[in-house]
C-alpha cells in the first residue's frame, strides 16, 4: 500500500515528526491508514488548484468564482502553506494534505464526518491545525488540509517565506 510517505521529506523539518505521529496514530487507534496527497506544492501547482472553479476576467485581472463546488482552495499561488521555502528557497511546506485509505488500499472519497472528525482531533493532538481558515472553520472542500497553526505569523520567527510570484 503507497502511502505517498516520501512527501513528507519536502515539509518544514520540524513539522516532518507530526505529520508521522499523526498518520501512526490514526492507523493505531483509528485502524485506518491515511495517503498524503501534498506537501510542497510550487507556485504552477498551485496556480492550478487555485484555477479549479474560476474564469480569469481580463477587464479585473483577476480569476473569479464561476463554480462554487469545483472550487479546492481560497489561497492564491504563492500565499498557501504548501508553497513555502526556506531562506535558500529549498522547498519548507508549512502543510500538508491526507486522506483515508480502505482496507484495500483504495481511496476513501467519502469517509463519514465522524472519521473527519476524528482524525482532526488527533491532528490537534500532534500539534497540526486541522482548520485552515482565518475565520476558524473547517473548510469543506478542503478537507484533510493540516497545517502549522498560525503559521503565516510565524514565517520569518522560522527563517521561511512564501515565494515570489512571477
Amino acid at each position: 500500500m503507497n502511502q505517498h510517505l516520501e512527501r513528507i521529506g519536502l515539509l518544514a523539518p520540524f513539522l516532518q515528526p507530526c505529520v508521522t505521529r499523526l498518520i501512526e496514530r490514526v492507523k493505531r487507534e483509528l485502524g485506518v491508514p491515511l495517503l498524503v496527497t501534498n506537501g510542497f506544492r510550487s507556485i504552477d501547482e498551485q496556480r492550478l488548484i487555485y484555477q479549479q472553479g474560476r474564469t480569469f476576467n481580463p477587464a479585473s485581472q483577476e480569476w473569479e468564482v464561476t463554480d462554487q463546488k469545483q472550487v479546492k482552495t481560497n489561497a492564491k499561488p504563492g500565499r498557501s502553506a504548501h508553497n513555502v521555502v526556506d531562506g535558500r528557497d529549498i522547498p519548507a511546506a508549512l502543510a500538508v494534505d491526507v486522506i483515508p485509505l480502505n482496507a484495500d488500499g483504495t481511496i476513501n472519497w467519502a469517509p463519514p464526518e465522524a472519521l473527519w472528525t476524528a482524525i482532526y482531533k488527533i491532528a490537534w493532538a500532534c500539534g497540526l491545525d486541522p482548520l485552515g481558515d482565518a475565520v476558524g472553520a473547517y473548510y469543506k472542500p478542503d478537507k484533510g488540509h493540516l497545517e502549522e497553526p498560525q503559521w503565516k505569523l510565524k514565517l520569518s520567527g522560522f527563517g521561511y517565506k512564501l515565494p515570489s510570484v512571477v
